[in-house]
């Protein structure tokens, strides 16, 4: 499951944003990726959302469903000969192997709906799409453009996997859904005898109120034939408990495909990244099938948790001892996985200072993420703060309070990091690459010192959505040179270092 929103940004200079949508808004984001591309002053600017689902066949042929949804007023009506208007933009979809062979590829044009106002345009048109691909590793590329606008356009790139292992019981992705009806027709969107409307975006803003989704489970009547299953599905913090006032079971037989339609009333949702999780158990209740779907929710109704905080009895909590000086410390190092109302909260903390109700905030804040074991989660993530305190701290700052310190605390420990640090013509840099964030592959965070001060590094650019971006980041590493020259017109890039900055960036 991975999700995606491609915007237009109006700017100077013709950039290409790529970001990832996080805190209080899933646009997979899901799996929702970014892009953005700049245009003319006043042209219109293409916000769509894509997202994407691997399943298999009872013949086990794999394939990946695409979804694509336009939001009419980001691109331009003509008149057709009616007298109505329509929009159209041309679509072009090509999947790699291994990022070199081309497996296959479409190139067609999406038709919005006839209207006869162009004033009233705040529908999206959506349409999905099924491509029979086989297992292996893949790169899609993805572009929209105005077909009355050349210049509106914009793409996107993407590696992802398709992986349903013969001999194995097996889940599809988890595609969440708009609606789902019990009926069959000869739309797009019909599948074993539902016609299901995709949810394109994973962002769930107040006024939605239901999370709906469908799955299917391959092979049990292969591999267990007459058998009996549980099938779970629930909520979980992104990367913290699981909520126990959202889940639900429900015993199923053994089939060749299993179809797997729920939903949960999110109306009390609070605000925060979450995921949504499937599991599959056998009679010796061993999991051998799981599935995550990670989504956001924005509730804006739901502020009025936190007027809880204050009856909290904190005597024999984990936050009973500490001191004024210690809780500072405790709720300043919160920020990197707060919501927006937790953020807010803890401003008002940090500007009044009362000791106690800093107390009850710790433990209701660990609480909230790990019910059965508060004190436990907030030792683990305290550990986690002495690692970037020890590696990013400095006189100046606490670790949890550098560029470095915040990343790493949001989405844990790179995967690979680069550095350099001894090049005259370039500022020190590390380059941190993540495998996996969230629904989405190889995310980068360039961080640099201009101060030429290696301990002292601020992020200048990451390809995650909801991160600085910056499309000059690589100039001004390398621009160390006329820093160091004032009359250069150009910073020195010096081939060979501007080559190993692109390989320490593309590793």
């Amino acid at each position: 499951m991975h999700f995606f929103r491609i915007y237009i940004e109006i700017l100077a200079n013709f950039r290409l944003y790529l970001t990832y949508y996080m805190k209080v808004i899933v646009r997979l984001f899901v799996l929702l990726f970014v892009l953005l591309f700049a245009n003319a002053s006043f042209a219109k600017k293409i916000k769509a959302s894509f997202s994407y689902y691997t399943f298999n066949t009872p013949e086990a042929k794999p394939y990946i469903e695409t979804n694509i949804s336009i939001l009419a007023s980001s691109v331009n009506f003509t008149k057709i000969a009616n007298g109505k208007f329509q929009a159209s933009v041309k679509v072009r979809v090509r999947f790699y192997i291994q990022r070199e062979e081309l497996k296959s590829q479409e190139t067609y044009n999406l038709l919005s709906a006839i209207v006869t106002d162009t004033s009233q345009l705040q529908f999206q048109f959506i349409d999905q799409k099924r491509y029979p691909l086989g297992n292996g590793d893949y790169t899609i590329e993805l572009s929209l453009s105005d077909n009355n606008d050349v210049q509106n356009s914009v793409s996107l790139k993407e590696d992802f996997k398709i992986d349903f292992p013969a001999g194995l019981i097996h889940f599809s992705d988890i595609a969440l859904l708009e609606s789902y009806t019990k009926e069959q027709n000869n739309s797009v969107y019909s599948r074993n005898g539902y016609t299901l409307t995709p949810m394109v975006d994973n962002f769930y803003p107040t006024n939605i109120h239901q999370l709906k989704f469908y799955n299917e489970i391959y092979n049990t009547q292969t591999l267990a034939p007459n058998e009996q299953f549980l099938l779970t599905y629930f909520l979980e913090f992104d990367g913290g408990a699981k909520l126990n006032s959202f889940i639900q079971q429900q015993k199923i037989s053994a089939k060749n495909v299993i179809i797997n339609l729920g939903e949960f009333d999110i109306t009390d949702l609070q605000s925060g990244n979450y995921n949504l999780v499937i599991e599959l158990r056998n009679k010796m209740n061993e999991v051998i099938a799981y599935k995550k779907c990670y989504f956001q929710r924005s509730n804006k109704s739901l502020g009025k948790d936190l007027e809880a905080v204050t009856t909290l009895a904190i005597n024999n909590s984990f936050a009973a001892n500490y001191t004024l000086g210690q809780m500072k410390d405790n709720i300043a190092c919160l920020k990197p996985i707060s919501t927006q109302n937790e953020l807010a909260y803890e401003k008002t903390l940090m500007a009044n200072l009362e000791l106690n109700q800093m107390k009850q905030f710790l433990v209701y804040f660990w609480t909230k993420r790990n019910p059965t074991d508060a004190a436990n989660a907030w030792s683990n993530y305290e550990l986690e703060v002495q690692k970037v305190n020890n590696s990013y701290g400095s006189k100046i700052n606490k670790g949890y309070d550098t560029d470095r310190g915040y990343i790493y605390l949001k989405y844990g420990a790179p995967n690979v990091v680069r550095t350099s640090d001894m090049n005259v013509r370039a500022f020190p840099y590390e380059i941190w690459r993540f495998y996996k964030i969230g629904t989405f592959t190889n995310k980068r965070f360039v961080f640099f010192s201009p101060d030429n001060l290696k301990n002292e590094m601020v992020l200048l650019h990451s390809d995650l959505f909801g991160e600085r971006y910056d499309p000059q980041w690589k100039y001004k590493i390398l621009s160390r040179s006329m820093k160091n020259n004032p009359d250069e017109a150009e910073p020195n890039s010096d081939d060979s270092f501007g080559d190993k900055l692109d390989a320490d960036f593309n590793d």
